[in-house]
This record gives structure tokens, sequence and C-alpha cells, in this order.
């Protein structure tokens, strides 16, 4: 919603007294629950600013930050000399209501580093393992940028560009964190499964996640083969050449096909011998699923059928699923949509990357789904698919990983609260009553009920040899005592116990990547060893069992996420699958570091600093009005909460006109709180042309000022309402006054979209906006009109990139003066020329058939590759008529249209068809083409 209210504002200073206009906008909300008092802790290289209870993350996050700091600096050869804004928030929850960054943050995305003013935005997620990675990652970019600043400035060249993208955040990878069990798994797969790209072709995957992995494992290639220095050397060669892989040749002395050639020999001798015993999990295990991304599988049983349950992405939306098998375990038809997300305040998303739901015996599901403000824990009878209960407290956060005791009665889960440590919870349904069972900055995951009174989880409390490494643990319900169960030199997760309290399953990286293995209870005692299950060269997550011999799970093939089921064999004669543990275990704990010296560091309250955000200028000459110009500029505090535009031009025609003809505009917005304000003043003196009223221009005075307020109701819902107040004098004979008005304008709306979208436009969901408004005259009674607006669209899909859209609108004033309405042309009433149909009374409909027609489209030169992507086209029949006082005729048109995206920001659109004439009697005679641009309705 703030991105859709900045473009409000942006419309507001062109013209500020058409507040009724048929011209608005939809968009999901952007919603600020929190009112965050945001506080600054001030170090040698950073302003570090944080809020509410997260002051020890904050002090962690400074240490840290200090640290990194130092070793770039010697890594890449640089110093940033100005302060660094670093911005913490203490879960991915708030994170995503930042305001520096006007667009949505999707799940997933750890921080980022925002180029304009530097600004560098992280959440804590509860491990400080993640943290510290993210900010040295971030902090990467603050480097690079700078020290290439700095090196094309003194070169005296154009500090305007940056290496491409794949090396901006390979570089980034490559120094905040060794090869984990993550990238591991995307590289293997990509060269296994040859969807590896070298870097000729590397703008295919742009801005995928395997393009960052993909940068890193360049990257580390080139500190093996040619070593480490030639890294940084690449940015000090950067003024050069404008084409980065001209730089790559300089510096390595080869050609970009060579250095390719070599990178993927390089790749293919470390993956491919893996091959000799390891599988893929659909030769190693049965798959389950066949489309989408496919998550957290839990096992059903009643008298007379197996199911599985689990949450995906199969078409745009997250959602629960449930899957039917027979009496071998196998699907017996595609998976069953139990419960949509993503289109409701109450399921706005379920977390698909988290462990997120669990079944008890009796059938009833818990799973997890963001709503509103927090996460909350929902609980729903399998049978009846009735919700029993939702669990909500407002200082946890962030949610994960319920699971149910044997009773069905208690769950455990992991939260964030808010000082953005992650730990462990115990909740009781019956007594409703709630018990935290952690309470410290190690990150406790993936809880479990274990033996008698114990929880296992997996946490980074492991001290000793293996310090910050998640191994499993165990913690008694009655004295808060943890002991170790498991220790190794390896990462432990998705804990859950076999039924007969045997067996413990879990997922381990000790061979690089997540498999399944297993550990054994004897009289209510771990062994001290584990067994590997699996041998899969890619990752495993969330293993449950089905049974004493069989599991199921979600793996990673082919980058995509799919369920299997695989037969447990607990015959294991093959050592190297045997992990023994260190004894004795390792006493005490480790502890973060922190800045030691109260110097070392200021506290301090924020206070709003302003900087610009952007400034154009532009003169332009013609024969009419002869050389005029202009300039726009906006200001913001850091936080981006408080924004100002200013608009300036002139639109003198004689040297004497100059002084007065100067045209001004002002707006503040405020998007700090939940209910989003702004205001301003304006002064517009000039030639104006009004296609609502006529084809000729005319000479308007006017200034004001005017407000408008937005509440976000959900994610999904809104009120707006604004007042416009103006002093007008138009005239249309130069020296004789038309009409003057003093006009106040007044407007409330609700607005609703959970529309999903495609390249170029809505697919499914539906968007709708109803309009009142009322526009009067208070001293010369020269206006008196009301407005009504009704605007209907709904997307019907018939397959994952097919749909049919619906549009109704109506369009409604009636009074004094009104003003007109008008449409035709690509947008609305197509074949009609654009804008030629006009009336202060209208109504529109339309209706589209959107599929995909081409989906790539390669274009091979001598020289270069081009490849475009999303060709798209709908047929469409639309219908309307405007009219003042009586109703005259009724437009139509039919056709075809075609659709190209242009990397994500503007669509073309070229339409073909027949315009229905004549009242409706007729087609014309041959065929309307009309070639224009904008997203479809």
């Amino acid at each position: 919603m703030k991105i859709i209210f900045k473009y409000c504002i942006i419309v507001l200073l062109f013209n500020v007294m058409d507040l009724q206009a048929q011209y608005f906008f939809f968009g999901r909300n952007k919603v600020q629950y929190e009112d965050f008092d945001w506080k600054v802790l001030r170090t040698e290289h950073f302003n570090i600013y944080y809020y509410g209870e997260m002051e020890t993350i904050a002090e962690i996050g400074a240490s840290y930050a200090e640290e990194i700091y130092a070793e770039l600096s010697e890594k890449l050869n640089h110093v940033v000399t100005r302060k660094i804004p670093l911005i913490f928030y203490n879960t991915s929850i708030h994170f995503q209501q930042t305001n520096i960054t006007p667009g949505f943050i999707p799940e997933g995305v750890g921080g980022f580093f925002e180029f304009l003013k530097g600004r560098v935005v992280i959440p804590s997620t509860g491990s400080l393992s993640d943290f510290r990675h993210v900010i040295r990652h971030e902090l990467v970019h603050v480097f690079m940028t700078n020290k290439v600043f700095r090196i094309l400035r003194d070169h005296r060249q154009p500090a305007d560009i940056l290496p491409p993208l794949w090396f901006v955040e390979g570089l980034a990878e490559y120094l905040s964190t060794e090869v984990d069990a993550q990238a591991e798994m995307v590289m293997r797969d990509a060269v296994i499964n040859n969807y590896f790209v070298g870097l000729k072709n590397i703008f295919k995957i742009y801005g995928s996640f395997l393009m960052y992995k993909e940068g890193q494992s360049f990257l580390e290639f080139v500190e093996e083969k040619y070593g480490a220095e030639k890294i940084p050397l690449l940015l000090e060669n950067f003024w050069m050449y404008k084409n980065f892989n001209d730089i790559i040749e300089h510096t390595f002395g080869k050609t970009i096909e060579e250095i390719d050639n070599e990178w993927s020999y390089f790749l293919k001798r470390k993956y491919y011998p893996l091959l000799s015993d390891k599988v893929p999990q659909e030769i190693g295990a049965v798959k389950l699923t066949d489309q989408g991304f496919n998550f957290s599988p839990v096992f059903y049983k009643t008298k007379d059928s197996s199911f599985v349950f689990f949450t995906a992405n199969r078409d745009g939306y997250s959602s629960l699923y449930k899957l039917v098998l027979d009496k071998n375990y196998n699907p017996i038809d595609e998976p069953e949509l139990i419960l949509r997300g993503e289109q409701t305040d109450e399921f706005e998303s379920f977390h698909l990357f988290q462990s997120s739901i669990d079944i008890s015996k009796n059938g009833n599901l818990t799973f997890v789904t963001k709503s509103g403000a927090t996460d909350v824990i929902h609980f729903m009878d399998v049978n009846s698919y009735q919700m029993i209960k939702t669990f909500r407290q407002d200082y946890l956060i962030s949610i994960s990983s319920p699971k149910f005791s044997d009773d069905g009665n208690k769950i455990v889960f992991q939260a964030v609260d808010q000082k953005g440590f992650s730990d462990i919870y115990y909740y009781n349904l019956e007594t409703d009553s709630l018990i935290r069972l952690t309470n410290d900055y190690y990150d406790d995951r993936d809880p479990c009920f274990g033996i008698s009174d114990k929880i296992i989880f997996s946490s980074d409390r492991t001290a000793g040899a293996f310090s910050g490494k998640y191994n499993l643990f165990s913690i008694s319900l009655y004295d808060r005592e943890i002991k170790y169960i498991t220790l190794a030199n390896a990462n432990f997760s998705n804990p859950v116990v076999s039924e007969d309290k045997s067996k413990l399953l879990f997922t381990c990286d000790a061979d690089g990547v997540r498999n399944i293995w297993i550990q054994k209870i004897q009289n209510e005692k771990f062994d001290n060893k584990i067994y590997q299950v699996s041998d899969f060269f890619t990752s495993a997550f969330d293993p449950r069992f089905v049974n004493d011999t069989l599991i199921v799970f979600s793996g990673f093939q082919n980058f995509s996420f799919h369920l299997y089921r695989r037969n447990l064999d607990l015959t294991i004669t093959d050592t190297s699958k045997v992990i023994r543990f260190a004894s004795p275990k390792p006493k005490g704990k480790w502890y973060a570091s922190v800045l030691h010296y109260e110097s070392e560091f200021q506290k301090l309250k924020y206070e709003k600093e302003y900087s610009l955000d952007y400034a154009q200028s532009v003169v332009a000459t013609d024969p009419v009005f002869g050389t005029r110009g202009g300039a726009i500029l906006t200001l913001s505090d850091l936080l981006g909460d408080d924004q100002y535009y200013i608009l300036l031009y002139n639109t003198a025609e004689v040297q004497s006109d100059f002084l007065k003809s100067f045209n001004v505009a002002i707006t503040r917005i405020n998007l700090s709180k939940r209910v989003n304000f702004g205001y301003g003043i304006f002064h517009f003196n000039g030639r104006r042309y009004d296609i609502r009223e006529s084809n000729e221009f005319f000479y308007e005075k006017s200034y004001g000022g005017s407000f408008l307020l937005s509440y976000p109701l959900t994610k999904f819902e809104r009120i707006e309402a604004s007042t416009t107040i103006a002093d007008t004098e138009r005239e249309i004979v130069e020296g004789i006054s038309e009409r003057k008005a003093f006009l106040l304008s007044n407007s409330i709306s609700m607005v609703h979209d959970n529309s999903l979208w495609s390249t170029s436009g809505p697919v499914d969901g539906s968007r709708w906006l109803v309009l009142l408004g009322y526009t009067t005259d208070i001293k010369y009674s020269n206006v008196n009109y009301f407005s009504v607006i009704a605007d209907y669209r709904y997307y019907l899909r018939f397959g994952l990139r097919t749909a049919l859209a619906t549009r109704i609108g109506i369009f409604y004033n009636e009074g004094k003066d009104a003003r007109r309405y008008f449409m035709g042309g690509s947008w609305d009433l197509r074949g009609w020329p654009r804008w030629s149909i006009r009336g202060e009374k209208m109504w529109l409909t339309s209706l589209e058939f959107r599929f995909p027609l081409i989906d790539q489209l390669n274009i091979k030169f001598p020289f270069l590759d081009l490849g475009f992507w999303g060709f798209r086209a709908a047929t469409f029949f639309d219908a309307g008529s405007a009219w003042d006082n009586e109703y005259k005729t009724t437009y139509g048109s039919v056709g075809l249209g075609f659709r190209f995206n242009i990397f994500g920001v503007l669509v073309l659109r070229y339409d073909i068809g027949k315009k229905i004439e004549n009242d409706f009697r007729q087609f014309q005679p041959g065929l309307f083409y009309q070639f224009f641009f904008g997203w479809d309705f």
C-alpha cells in the first residue's frame, strides 16, 4: 500500500484538482503493524539503528560489523570513510514492513543493501551465525560499490556503473561464507542435472538463487586455479573496459570460452565422482509429487485410508494440500487443495521453507501462517476440515516447527520474540497455558517430544571443538536441564522420534548436504553413534515416519522440491556411514562477542536525518510554447518513513510572464504508522489541456492544498480518503474569465486486491473498488456535483498460466459543471480512438481470455545471443458507453491482442480486431490495429 500511496502522491502533484478522476490504483498493502521506537548505537565505523527490546542483538551485530569491517579493509585493500548505516529488525516479519525500499520483500530475503544512500537493512532470524553471514554479505556490497566508485573516479570515468549482478552477489557470498550444505546442494544439482550455465550464458539465470551460487562457485574456482589475489584485481581493472567479460579476459589472459571450459571441467571433476556412491532422489526413493514446490510432509492413517498432508506452492500460492495413498503408499490421484493461502488476512502466507505442520493421532492438524502482525498456530480437524483453534501471542513474532505430543493435547514449537531470540516453547491446548523452555541468544529450533519428560531440539549452543554447530539436545520439562544427544562437526535438523520410541530420525550435513540419518534408542538412552540411511547427492528435508520401515520426506532435485517415500534399511555395515560421538561431552557455553567498553559506542534516540533521494531537471523547446523547464526532487529520512516530493516548473511563453508562470507543488507523506497520511500545497499557472473537457487548450490559475489518508485493514484491503481545496480561475478566450471557483473536493473509497500476477497482468484472484466523492464551489456556487465509481475485476484461472479476466466498471458524475470521464484505446475500449469517448456517466465491461504464446525466443547473431521470454496473448470483447444527459449509443470491439514484457518494467501491447458500430448492429469493415503500452486490467 505504501508504494500505491506514493503513486497517488505523484498523481496529486500533477492533477491535484481531480480527486474524483477515473484513474485509481489497486495493489496489495504493505502494512506498518508496529510503531517502531528507533534508537541509534554509534560505533567507530557504523551507525546502527535498532528498536524495542533487541539491544543485545544490536550490540552483538555491532561487534560483528566492526570485526568484518577490519577484515574487508584488508582483503579488498580499501576503507570506507563515511559511517555506514546498519538497520536491524528483530524478525523477517518486521523486516518486511521497512519503508527503506518501497516494494514488497519476499520471504527468504535475508537482507539488502540499498545502493542509493548506502543503507544496509538486516533482520535477525534467531541464528547468530546467519546474522553474521548476512552482515558480512551486505558489507561486501558496501565495500565493493565504494571501491568501484573510487576506481572510476580516480580514472576520470563516470561512476554510474557496477559489475554484473552475478559477480556482485557472487563476491558477497564468496567473502561472507564457506561453502555450506545449501551451496553444495544447488551446485551439485545444477552440474549433475545439466542446467549449469557458464559466464557467456549467465544472463539466462539473472536474479535467481542459482545465479548467486554460481557466482560464488566461479570465484572459488578462480581462487583455486589462478589464486585469490586475482579476485580483487578484477575490481582494480574495472575501469579498463565497459564489458565485464573483457575485464575477466584481461585479468586472466584467456578468452571467456577458455575460462568457461576450465570452470565447467573443474566442477565436473568435483561432482561427477559423487555418482559412484550417491544417487538422485528419484532413484534412491519413490517420488510422490510431480509439479510445484512441496514441503513438510506429515503422514496420517485412518481405518480405511492413508494420507500425506503437506504445504506447497503448486499454482502461485503457498497452500495446504492432501495426498491420498493406496495400500502400497503410492498416490491415488493428484494432491487435493485443503486450504488456500495468500488470499486472506487469516492465512496471509505459509512459510514454505520452514517446518510448519504436524498432525496428531486423532486427526488434528497444526500449521503456522502469518496472520496480520505476527505468525499464529492454527489447529484443524482433518476429518471435517473445521478450524478448532488459533493460538497467538503478540510477543511471539515468528513461529515454526509445531509438534504434537503423543496424546495430542500439547505442542512444542520454536518462536522468535521481540528481542530477536529463537527459543523453544511448550503449549498445553487443554489449559491454554504457555511455558518458555529456553531464553537466550542461542538458536534453538526444530523441537519434538522425546522420551518421558524430555523435549528434543536442534541448537547452535554446541561448545568445545565443534562450537556453533547445530547438534541435537534434550531439555527436561521439569528442571530445564539441557543435555547433548549428538556431538559432531556437522549440523543436525528436523529430529522426530518413532512411535515405539526406539529410533530418532533427523537430517545431517556430515557429507556436504543434508541426508537422512537415524539414531537408536535403548532403555530410554540414545546410542553413541548414528547411521546414515540415505545417500542422495542433494539435500533431504523434514523426514517423517510412516511406520517402522518407511519414511516420507521432501527433497531437492532439478531445482525443485518434491515429496518422496523411502524404505528404512537398518542393517548398515558400511562404517563410512556411521559416526561415533566424541566423549566426554564439552562443558560450558560459547559466548557471542560484544563491544566491551562504553567508549567504543554511544546509544542515542533516533532523530530524523533527511537526504536527497532523487532529483531530475529538464529543459524543453518547441515552436508553440517556446522554452520551458522544470525539476522534481524527493527527500526522505534515513528510515524512509517521512518523505517529501517537490515539483517545480515554469510555463512562461514570453519573458514578461516568467515570474508569474512558476508552478510548484510540495507534498509530504508519512508512512511511519499504520495510518499513512500525506498533505501538500500547490500553485499552478499556465495553459492546460484537459481531455475530459474539450480538444482545446485553456489558461488556468489554481492554488490550494490537499490531504490524503490511507488505512490498510489487511494486506488485501484498505480505506482511502482525500480532500482538496483549490482556488481556480479558468479562461478560454484571453482576458475573459470563463469560470471562477473555490473548490472543495472530498472522496472516500474502499479498495480490495488479492490478485496473482503473470508477466503481463493478473491471472487469479479479484480486485474491486468503490469510491464516493463530492465536489462543490464553496464561494461562487459554479460547481456542485457528486461522484460514484464502482470497478470490479475477477480472474478465473483455467490452468497455471491461462485465465478468463472479467471487468465491470460504472463511473457516475451528477450535478452542476460535473467533470467528464473518458475511454477509448488499448487500456479500455479497444479499437476506438484513444480517449475519444467522453461523458459525465460511463460504463465499461471487458472480457479477456489470457494465455501464453511463446515461452522463450532466442536470436543468435554471429556476435551476440539474445533471449526473450514471456510472450502472451489474449482474445477480448469490450463494450461500453459514455454520455452526459441522454444515453446515445453503445460501443464495442472484439479481437486478439499480443503482450510482451520488457525486463519486468514495461508491457508492450498490440491489438488487432473489429469495432462493433452503429449501436451494436454491425462490425466495422476491415480491421483495426493498435499499438500501445500498459499492463492488462
